[in-house]
């Protein structure tokens, strides 16, 4: 059985060490701090908090089963569908569609 992962996007104080990094991490001025693969030791994590890197891509093993992702989904449209009901312009229609989609896809 092959383990499945996810990618999940946390604020470093947040992070646990261990959590190995999905894609890397830069600061402000772009600069990278730490590749791709990194292992996160809590010292690494302290560090960026001081830098004041707001978020950290993370790899997570993904112990839901299928009808959790089903559940995550419906709750997932149920929330974008709130924060954008009412009509909308088409500019409106499509920063929900595109939110809509990232959500989803990050679901996944």
């Amino acid at each position: 059985m092959v383990n499945k992962q996810r990618i999940l996007c946390f604020a470093p104080g947040r992070a646990a060490p261990g959590m190995v990094l999905a894609k890397p991490v830069a600061d402000r001025e772009g600069a990278v701090l730490l590749a791709a693969e990194t292992v996160l030791a809590a010292d690494v994590l302290e560090r960026l908090v001081r830098r004041g890197v707001e978020t950290i891509s993370v790899r997570v093993l993904d112990q839901r089963d299928e009808e959790a992702i089903a559940r995550e989904l419906v709750d997932i449209r149920a929330r974008i569908d709130t924060i954008f009901r009412g009509p909308g312009s088409d500019a409106r229609n499509q920063l929900r569609d595109s939110v809509l989609a990232y959500r989803i896809e990050s679901a996944r």
